[in-house]
């Protein structure tokens, strides 16, 4: 086909003048407007080809010698063609690694094609001398067209682009398949035998080489067919046919639904395009083809431009190149270039944007028959599967309900369907398991046998550091749909770590995998607006992962990438990060259960092994249910197989639960509560959803009946360990999936849709009130073991008749009873749970932080004095440092532990250094009433004699008190309820069990009560004595509720009291500021943080009935009716205008 006429006859010229030399024109021209109309062009009379299409060209192009380091772009009709080429040019050409343009750049503009707007093979001459003589008469099909064809592409030929080119050379083109590519790019040539066929071509698998054959690269750039309909009918003028069609033509929207040759749209149908491209791409293989998605550039142009920069392997992308490359391809930048360097981006860049075909006047009926047209050409088309995901006028499928408004009888099964997404090559897609028939749910990869597993190697957390706003540096993502985020979730708490990894839990499932309504807390997403969708996490880590959106994830804030997405993992970072620290022990919420961590060292094969054989029976219960909803009864019987090893093994859990407390012996391990979360749900979701009571294994049920009696009290046992960090109410969105896999197979559909109403969701499902009212049941017939306590329990110490815990030292509080007080000496005494933590801080801020100006001093958050990162209560400490060395050395391991774990809650002090602090010198304790308090600060004390004595019978000087004291009380109400979760809730409950009376009998029992530091009622009797003995000069009661009310009068008053100079506001603002909750939780390295609560007042009308508290008032008044200082706490304890109080402290 080298002929003049041989190759004219490539191209159907309808009524146009034969070609003849173009006189050129002066004036300044801009290119023929034809609009978004169908050209009268055609290639082998049966391919529309715009007016500049050159058949010569497409020949040579074909057949064109390649370089190895050619690339080549092919892109769709209005898919983002000029951008690509704007961001190739600038990451190949003008960028240093510095961000600075390279001044050779700008020279070359004008004398390399390509680099002031995309020059098409396609539409060029392939010799100058050829263009000059029009030999095919291309320049007389429209107006000017000479000029024309120079404003679009440059004064080019394809000998400019295959010879005028520093390697790597770009070719960028509308071009498409193995029809219009270049041969090479497939193969070398050293396989004469390729069929090269354009269909059919399979999938690579991870056995088939893809690329050993073929030069080049190629980059196909896609975009969502509705938005690129849209575009084109607008591109440079309206169609004369407009949207539906008229006497002119059948318009728009039917022409871009014409397929194979019927189309009369430039170069043809975009659904056959991507198709033939779809082959193209198969067939040379991931590592020389790389697929650009127009909209993931959009969303996250920094990520696709490292994947291009990766795919072209052009070494490190600095983040200053990056960041210039970014800026130069904005719309703006790119138009500001046309009027300045003379760009052709002016004819081609339009607004852009995702989902502008929303807004365009077409039917749903007529965007139903654009998806079932989508689907019959592009069903198995794997590089069209990302498109679909905007090709929905809304993410299908969001919560109806965020997950916190939901309750045990919300059923999710009403709500709208949602496709069920993984992410593929960094983009979401269909998962295409769900639309085939089963068997592959548990694999971890993909149809070409890539890992889908999510992780990067770390040895341990850095748990101690945070980012530069005080959050903490590692994030968990989780969702309760899935039991092993849930003991991921658990185990968070049980560790201590809550304030040390930050959290967000999922509102369920949606089209765009697990969603998150109101938005995520952590960097780099916190304050954006809701929703945010967990495939974000996973596409900022890696722009090009191949996975599933699954949860938990485990985020590096800093450096902004997944740790790790395996919860098994998960669980064994953080368990070593807690052990290393000590936060166990400090954690006594398990008390000896969990002492030796959730992987004991010894036991930690045997960990490992119990893991695996639950993981291939009762824990992969999800992924075998799964393969029963797929399979519809085809090939079941390996099934079968599977369930049945899940009975087995459910049998033999039963049998060794009979005779062990946990499933290693008598302390919890992680793997213990990994069972507990599956075994919670079985009952509720397991059994009923997967049908497996029609197995002839199935015997019953775990909870509801009596067929697995150790099994059911052992979920019992974890239940009240765990039961404060399940969010129960989104067990039932698990059955939202039968819905789910209809829908992502109906995605795929040529047909009508489905009626969703005659799926699943009318028949009954179980009973959740139901599930846990057997769970709150007391677990009976346990073995015994190492008995657990509850977070609250019973202390071993008891003095004067009060109950201490288990750090107290008589040793060191008599030192402390007779301390020598100074005049300015401050004694904080505050009840548990009072706000002792919130005053010793605002203690410190005013005595010592903050300046008048409100700046910080330089004893700010100064750890070398005790009480400045927390209290240090004297009655927890060593006397000093001899006594401390002398007993760490001569101790059992036990108390060593125990001492080691006190420092982290107390900081690494001894009473002395209490003794050695400056003036005024503070001394923070849970301690009260005259005979635990410093003898010193009551008058009477006597110079000589028994200094207990404070009748002056024995001898010495009467001398009158020094110090002050300051006393902290809060409603008792709240205190009980702030106690009962401190820590974890206490294994007897409210209302108690075998395991003890429960919180609301011990808060009340007046003579024996078992918690530190007694009785509450008592604790505020004896407070208010002592405070009545000093006076009023030098005793100052605080209420926690007024503080949380009106913090600055309550400030103004500690200053009074305190003698200080007269608070300025700036101070006063600072220590407000330092003093809130989210800033003491979030201070690095403060031992504030382990022991705050959310501290609400009123927050006990949500717990316990009216009659116990009507008990709870009786008690009150018997024991401080008339009491001064307890009198105010009654306006708290009614619900009589407790909302007013709610609604002033949210305000």
């Amino acid at each position: 086909m080298s002929s003049k006429n041989n190759l004219n006859s490539n191209i159907a010229d309808n009524n146009i003048p034969k070609h003849h030399q173009h006189k050129a024109s002066s004036q300044q021209y801009a290119p023929p407007n034809t609009g978004s109309n169908p050209p009268k062009w055609k290639y082998n009379n049966t391919l529309p080809v715009p007016w500049w299409f050159n058949p010569h060209s497409v020949s040579k192009f074909h057949s064109l010698p390649l370089h190895s380091s050619d690339i080549f772009v092919s892109s769709g009709i209005k898919m983002g063609t000029t951008w690509m080429n704007k961001i190739l040019i600038s990451l190949l050409y003008e960028y240093d690694t510095d961000g600075i343009i390279i001044p050779k750049a700008i020279q070359q503009r004008h004398e390399i094609p390509g680099r002031l707007g995309q020059t098409y093979p396609e539409a060029l001459y392939p010799t100058r001398e050829e263009c000059v003589e029009d030999i095919l008469g291309i320049f007389d099909r429209v107006p000017n067209g000479r000029e024309g064809l120079k404003a679009l592409m440059g004064n080019f030929v394809l000998d400019d682009l295959v010879n005028g080119q520093p390697e790597p050379r770009i070719f960028v083109t509308h071009l498409f398949g193995k029809e219009f590519l270049p041969l090479e790019l497939f193969h070398d040539g050293s396989n004469d035998n390729d069929d090269n066929n354009n269909n059919g071509t399979p999938l690579p698998t991870a056995t088939t080489t893809t690329t050993k054959q073929g030069k080049g690269k190629l980059i196909v750039v896609l975009r969502n067919l509705k938005d690129a309909m849209c575009s084109l009918h607008n591109f440079r003028g309206l169609p004369v046919d407009g949207w539906f069609g008229n006497e002119h033509g059948p318009g728009t929207f039917a022409r871009y639904l014409m397929l194979n040759n019927t189309c009369p749209n430039a170069l043809g149908s975009a659904f056959d395009w991507i198709r033939q491209n779809n082959d193209a791409v198969m067939s040379i293989g991931p590592e020389r083809a790389l697929v650009v998605y127009y909209e993931s550039l959009i969303l996250d142009f920094g990520g696709q431009l490292r994947r291009i920069n990766d795919f072209l392997e052009l070494g490190k992308l600095t983040p200053a190149k990056a960041k210039a490359i970014e800026e130069a391809c904005a719309l703006e930048s790119m138009k500001h270039a046309a009027s300045v360097d003379g760009a052709r981006y002016s004819w081609t860049a339009r607004v852009g944007g995702i989902g502008k075909w929303t807004k365009a006047p077409l039917s749903m009926e007529q965007w139903m028959e654009f998806d079932r047209v989508f689907n019959i050409v592009l069903g198995d088309a794997e590089i069209a599967d990302p498109l679909r995901f905007f090709q929905y006028e809304s993410v299908p499928g969001l919560p109806e309900l965020a997950l916190e408004d939901c309750d045990l009888d919300t059923d999710p099964r009403k709500w709208e369907p949602y496709l069920l997404v993984m992410l593929r090559g960094g983009m979401i897609v269909p998962d295409p398991y769900f639309r085939l028939l089963g068997g592959c749910v548990g694999k971890k990869e993909d149809e070409r046998g890539n890992s889908m597993e999510f992780k990067y190697n770390k040895p341990r957390l850095l748990l101690s550091e945070s980012n530069s706003d005080g959050s903490p540096r590692y994030h968990l993502f989780v969702a309760e749909s899935s039991p092993l985020a849930s003991a991921v979730s658990a185990s968070r708490t049980l560790l201590g770590l809550e304030n040390m990894i930050s959290m967000d839990v999922a509102d369920g499932e949606s089209g765009g995998g697990l969603v998150f309504l109101n938005g995520c807390s952590c960097a780099p997403w916190k304050g954006s607006e809701g929703p945010f969708w967990l495939y974000s996490v996973y596409q900022l880590s890696d722009p090009s992962a191949t996975t599933r959106i699954t949860a938990p994830v485990l985020w590096d804030t800093v450096e902004q990438r997944i740790v790790t997405n395996d919860a098994w993992e998960i669980l064994k970072l953080m368990s070593r990060e807690a052990e290393q620290s000590d936060l166990i022990i400090f954690n006594d919420a398990l008390g000896a259960i969990l002492k030796e961590g959730l992987f004991s060292s010894e036991n930690m094969e045997s960990i490992e092994s119990m893991y695996l054989d639950l993981s291939s029976t009762v824990f992969n219960v999800e992924a075998v249910g799964i393969e029963i909803m797929t399979k519809h009864g085809k090939d079941i019987i390996g099934v079968n197989d599977e369930v049945q090893k899940i009975f087995t093994k459910l049998r033999e859990l039963n049998d060794l639960l009979g005779k062990r407390r946990f499933l290693l012996g008598n302390n919890l391990t992680a793997v213990d509560i990994v069972l507990a979360m599956f075994l919670f749900r079985f009952d509720a979701c397991y059994t009923p959803l997967f049908n497996l009571s029609n197995h002839e294994e199935y015997v019953g049920t775990i909870l509801m009946g009596n067929l697995y009696p150790n099994l059911k009290a052992y979920s019992r046992e974890l239940y009240q360990e765990l039961k404060s960090t399940l969010k129960i109410q989104g067990f039932r969105q698990i059955f939202r999936l039968p819905h789910a896999i209809t829908f992502t197979r109906e995605a795929y559909s040529t047909t009508a849709g489905v009626d969703y109403d005659l799926l699943t969701g009318n028949e009954s499902i179980p009973d959740l009130n139901q599930i846990v009212a057997s769970l709150e049941e007391p677990a009976t017939d346990r073995p015994k073991g190492t008995p657990a306590h509850a977070a609250n329990s019973v202390p071993k110490l008891v003095r004067d008749g009060v109950a201490m815990p288990m750090w107290f030292r008589d040793d060191t509080v008599q030192l402390y009873r007779d301390l020598d007080l100074r005049d300015d000496d401050i004694i904080l005494s505050s009840g548990v749970k009072m706000g002792t933590t919130w005053v010793t801080k605002i203690l410190n801020s005013l005595l010592y932080d903050f300046d008048d100006d409100g700046k910080t001093t330089s004893a700010y958050m100064d750890d070398s004095f005790p009480n400045r990162l927390g209290q240090t209560y004297p009655d927890a400490l060593f006397p000093s440092r001899e006594v401390e060395k002398h007993e760490m050395a001569t101790k059992d391991e036990e108390f060593v532990k125990r001492m080691k774990m006190l420092k982290t809650n107390f900081g690494d002090f001894v009473f002395d250094d209490l003794l050695n602090q400056p003036s005024p010198r503070l001394f923070s304790s849970h301690l009260s009433g005259k005979n635990l308090l410093p003898k010193k600060l009551f008058d009477g004390w006597k110079d000589g004699g028994d200094n207990g004595d404070t009748n002056g019978d024995n001898g010495g000087a009467i001398n009158k008190g020094k110090g002050r004291l300051i006393v902290v009380i809060r409603n008792l109400k709240d205190t009980l309820v702030s106690l009962h979760h401190f820590r974890g809730v206490p294994k007897d409950g409210w209302y108690g069990n075998e395991h003890g009376p429960g919180s609301f009998a011990r808060a009340i029992d007046l003579e024996n009560c078992p918690n530190a530091f007694g009785n509450s009622f008592l604790w505020v009797k004896r407070s208010a004595e002592a405070v009545d003995a000093i006076g009023p000069e030098r005793a100052l009661v605080l209420q926690y509720e007024e503080l949380k009310l009106d913090f600055d009068t309550q400030l103004e008053r500690i200053n009074d009291f305190l003698g200080l100079p007269k608070l300025t506001e700036a101070k006063a603002m600072a220590v407000a500021m330092e003093c809130a909750a989210k800033s003491m939780k979030e201070k690095t390295g403060g031992r504030f943080k382990m022991i705050i609560r959310k501290g609400m007042v009123g927050d006990w009308q949500n717990y316990l009935d009216d009659e116990r508290w009507e008990e709870f008032d009786r008690i009150f008044d018997k024991v401080l009716g008339g009491v001064d200082i307890a009198e105010k706490l009654r306006k708290y304890q009614c619900k009589e205008g407790l909302d007013e109080i709610i609604a002033a402290q949210e305000a």
